[in-house]
């Protein structure tokens, strides 16, 4: 009789296009794409309990839990981020965070040897990653956030060594002439379960209280009500 694996839920929602994917006791994976309109607060617990009952996985059967912390959308990744927490606190299992960067090279079916993820690109800004290894354990390059935040100015000197742009269309002009060959990134569920297990296996685990998103700048809500105040 096959022994039974841990159950993982893994939870993207900090891009447009994400999703949610989870690895059963029997070892299947089994996934949920969602977009823009399916990632809302209202929906995303509704599209996981409903993967779970399909998949005839308990909650309590899950022993962690994989969402990414961004750089992405301020809606997405604070319902994303409240979901983790509020399923680790009640279940009492680890949590594993992820950067988004990361995500979208270990998603990119080329072997580079070093990438560059370019990621929440606004005027003549976006926040830029270096990433290295190969598929399946590649690693962020500057510490826990794994980036920074860079003006075109500066956008070519972050690029040593590097061999590839992950880059949406959102990148600006003044950031375009770089040399390098470029993709659009994809945001994998089934990639991040796959890094939320190597985390989990390496005890790479966020306490909930510590579970903060990547926010390369103040949210525009935060910046309009600060606004207000000293007006």
């Amino acid at each position: 009789m096959t022994q039974p694996v841990p159950a993982v839920l893994a939870m993207e929602v900090s891009q447009r296009h994400g999703g949610i994917a989870l690895r059963c006791p029997d070892g299947t994976i089994v996934q949920n794409r969602l977009t823009s309109t399916t990632r809302r607060g209202d929906a995303l617990m509704p599209a996981i309990e409903s993967m779970l009952m399909d998949a005839q996985v308990s909650p309590r059967d899950l022993s962690g839990i994989g969402v990414t912390i961004g750089p992405g959308g301020f809606t997405g990744l604070r319902i994303g981020l409240a979901a983790a927490k509020m399923l680790g606190w009640a279940l009492e299992i680890p949590i594993a965070s992820v950067p988004t960067a990361l995500l979208a090279a270990e998603t990119d079916r080329e072997s580079e040897a070093r990438y560059a993820v370019a990621l929440a690109s606004k005027d003549d800004t976006c926040w830029l990653s270096l990433i290295e290894g190969k598929q399946g354990h590649r690693a962020l390059l500057e510490g826990a956030e794994g980036g920074r935040l860079v003006h075109a100015d500066a956008f070519q000197t972050g690029l040593e060594g590097v061999t590839c742009l992950l880059a949406d269309d959102h990148l600006p002009d003044s950031m375009s002439n770089h040399g390098l060959p470029a993709r659009a990134p994809d945001f994998d569920p089934v990639v991040l379960l796959k890094i939320t297990e190597r985390f989990l296996a390496e005890g790479r685990t966020t306490d909930p209280l510590d579970l903060l998103p990547i926010y390369p700048r103040d949210p525009e809500a935060v910046r309009l009500w600060d606004a207000r105040k000293s007006g």
